[in-house]
């Protein structure tokens, strides 16, 4: 579990891609299976109809290409110690409190700019999908938060793996 929105933010986009990857790698391996072409063309007609899929789709193109992405966050600031925060870990570096969460900024300005999350206090930073989808496979999802997204997801792309394995693996 990611303890910080950098985190988050970096393995929600590792998943989107690792979406990508599968389909990608059942396309070049089913090509040289009969009948494969042709299933796997519904299959692309069913995730192409399908919100959720349509959704995880469109969140990797403006992640990669675009260098967007769908995460809102808020973060709730109960405490936050200066003492339990520390010094600066150069010099320099600003403590800033953003909405996703409190963080040094380090070497600001420059090619080197990086962020530090900190600790010391009790905040939540709170993630969720600017305009998610909100059914899948013709049935409203129950929750649309970014964890029971990216699980349904999941749960698809393992049984489209599934399926095609059952149906087209040669011994």
């Amino acid at each position: 579990m990611a303890k910080d929105a950098a985190t988050f933010r970096s393995l929600f986009n590792s998943f989107l891609s690792a979406a990508r990857a599968i389909t990608g790698a059942l396309q070049k391996d089913g090509a040289k299976l009969p009948a494969f072409t042709e299933w796997y063309r519904k299959k692309q007609g069913e995730m192409k109809a399908d919100e959720l899929l349509r959704f995880i789709h469109e969140a990797r193109v403006e992640d990669f290409h675009e260098g967007r992405h769908r995460l809102s966050f808020s973060t709730y600031i109960g405490y936050l110690s200066s003492e339990e925060v520390g010094p600066p870990p150069t010099p320099g570096a600003s403590l800033v409190i953003g909405p996703d969460g409190p963080f040094w900024l380090v070497d600001e300005g420059t090619a080197r700019e990086r962020r530090i999350p900190v600790g010391g206090g009790s905040f939540i930073t709170r993630i969720a999908i600017a305009n998610p989808p909100t059914t899948h496979m013709g049935k409203r999802l129950q929750r649309t938060d970014p964890l029971s997204i990216l699980t349904a997801a999941l749960t698809y792309f393992e049984n489209l793996v599934h399926e095609a394995k059952s149906g087209f693996a040669t011994s």
